[in-house]
């Protein structure tokens, strides 16, 4: 049997072919990965196609976990961290993605007033006394304060404010740290507080107050600094009135030093002592339906667009605080309700829900047979309100 030999050039020549074959094929797969990458962006009917095909983001009812929960009682249906929690009969029910629960804390709660923050759960009884801070499954620590509970937040850090009426002032404004030490109370004797947030870092304590006493609605932001405060300095370090007529209705830390700050009618953002628009929400060319600030690092707005006599888009603007860039997500109907939390968007259509990113892309879309009372959502998972059951949509 003959052995063939091959000379150096001709391996050479094999080995140059084949490197150029796979140089080719590579190409190849690139330039149609950013063809398809295009025309997804850019084609509505192709991207629907994919989404409800190829990348399966459409789901139903029909193949998501369930939560049953009992319509004749007072239920309370809770976003914290990965879980979907219900509040009942004095117990806060923790159950995961897959509708299983894991963990369960008891509460003296009927009517919670709450905020989440990364680990922590600052809940409280409406209108009432008790106050709680609650990380995973356990109680961090409990208070029962001096009037009436009517709102909460909690920071990264688990530093919690609670403003409280029903005393002799319109209300007091009280700071505490995550041990549950009570750093200082700001009293308001002429005005009333709308919220309250502690920065990401526990330095600052920024609030918002409206005076409805004149003829004019005033809205103020002001910020305290909780070290001055330790020092016997109570006076704001820094004062921020609204235009007349303005309503402030909440405001949230984004990052270190950004104060986010929803009006009636517009979205600001507070930095260094600037103070910069970020959206408007009172224009007469634009019929401007829903905005929320509790997204991170991005505000939003919803817009409906006329598309016929009796049909609207409803056009989502999500814009980011930092540089200002604008994504867009435009949905063929007109929503009844939406939701947002950390960074995806629930855009609720009656029966049908399009959970969507900051980025502007799809992440879910639920189809319902029923109308959808309710959503909320949590880290990875939202859970579709009924009357008697929650549904899960892992995100």
């Amino acid at each position: 049997m003959k052995k063939i030999v091959e000379f150096p050039e001709e391996k050479k020549k094999k080995v140059n072919k084949k490197n150029i074959i796979m140089i080719v094929i590579a190409i190849v797969v690139v330039v149609v990965c950013i063809t398809v990458t295009i025309v997804y962006q850019t084609n509505d009917q192709f991207r629907d196609f994919m989404d409800q095909y190829v990348f399966r983001k459409n789901v139903t009812e029909e193949n998501v976990p369930m939560i049953e929960i009992d319509y004749d009682s007072n239920t309370n249906v809770i976003p914290y961290g990965k879980y979907i929690c219900i509040l009942a009969e004095n117990t806060l029910f923790q159950y995961n993605a897959s509708g299983k629960q894991e963990k369960e804390v008891k509460v003296e709660i009927s009517n919670p007033v709450y905020d989440v923050e990364g680990q922590y759960l600052v809940i409280g009884e409406k209108n009432n006394q008790k106050l709680y801070l609650i990380s995973g499954d356990h109680i961090v620590w409990e208070k029962n304060v001096d009037g009436n509970l009517s709102k909460v937040t909690v920071n990264q850090n688990g530093y919690v404010s609670a403003i409280v009426t029903g005393t002799t002032y319109k209300s007091v404004i009280i700071t505490y740290d995550n041990e549950g030490n009570e750093l200082f109370k700001s009293y308001l004797s002429s005005v009333i507080a709308v919220d309250a947030c502690i920065s990401p870092d526990n330095q600052n304590l920024a609030y918002a107050e409206v005076s409805t006493s004149g003829t004019v609605v005033q809205s103020s932001i002001k910020i305290i600094s909780i070290e001055d405060v330790k020092e016997k300095e109570t006076e704001p370090k820094y004062t921020y009135e609204a235009p007349q007529n303005s309503l402030l209705l909440r405001i949230k830390y984004q990052n270190k030093d950004q104060l986010i700050c929803m009006y009636d009618d517009k979205i600001d953002c507070i930095q260094n002592s600037e103070v910069k628009q970020l959206y408007s929400l009172n224009d007469e060319n634009q019929k401007i339906t829903f905005a929320d600030i509790e997204l991170n690092n991005y505000v939003f707005r919803t817009v409906e667009q006329s598309t016929g006599l009796f049909s609207a888009n409803t056009v989502v603007e999500m814009k980011n605080i930092g540089n200002e860039k604008e994504n867009i997500y435009t949905v063929e109907e007109v929503a009844k309700n939406v939701v947002s939390n950390q960074n995806v968007i629930a855009v609720n259509l009656g029966t049908q829900v399009e959970f969507i990113n900051t980025n502007g892309w799809l992440i879910k879309r639920y189809i319902s047979t029923q109308v959808i009372r309710n959503i909320v959502i949590a880290d990875g998972v939202a859970g579709v309100i009924y009357r008697d059951k929650i549904e899960l949509i892992s995100l």
